[in-house]
């Protein structure tokens, strides 16, 4: 069972808030960026990630190529993709609250990744009050 705690990111400013979720005092999303970084070869694709970041906060409209309702039917927390050319970033929308980053991922491991998020969503609003 995770400690969850959220985590506001003020560099984003618009009319949504956007947060990180931290798992233990741990960010999936952070771990996902240091990966990225590391690798050197989709550091532009992180930055494309931060300015669609900046245009959901301020609730631009933006192509299913580059960002995308993934909510299952009957789910009643939205949940969204940010996509470029081979990163993804999953995150959900909490009423009263904002959006939150819960994690990122490659093309190529995106269901295992949506899975990953899900479980971790779920698990997130089990422990609401």
């Amino acid at each position: 069972m995770y400690n969850f705690a959220l985590q506001e990111i003020t560099e984003i400013k618009g009319r949504l808030k956007v947060f990180k979720l931290l798992m233990n005092d741990a960010c999936l999303y952070d771990e996902f960026e240091k990966e990225i970084e590391c690798e050197g070869n989709l550091k532009t694709e992180l930055l494309t990630i931060a300015t669609r970041l900046h245009e959901m906060a301020d609730l631009k409209t933006m192509p299913p190529n580059k960002f995308k309702d993934i909510t299952p039917p009957k789910e009643t927390n939205k949940e969204y993709e940010i996509k470029t050319a081979n990163l993804r970033v999953y995150l959900f929308h909490e009423k009263n609250t904002g959006r939150i980053i819960v994690c990122g991922g490659k093309k190529g491991t995106q269901q295992a990744d949506i899975k990953h998020f899900r479980r971790i969503k779920k698990e997130y609003f089990n422990q609401k009050p």
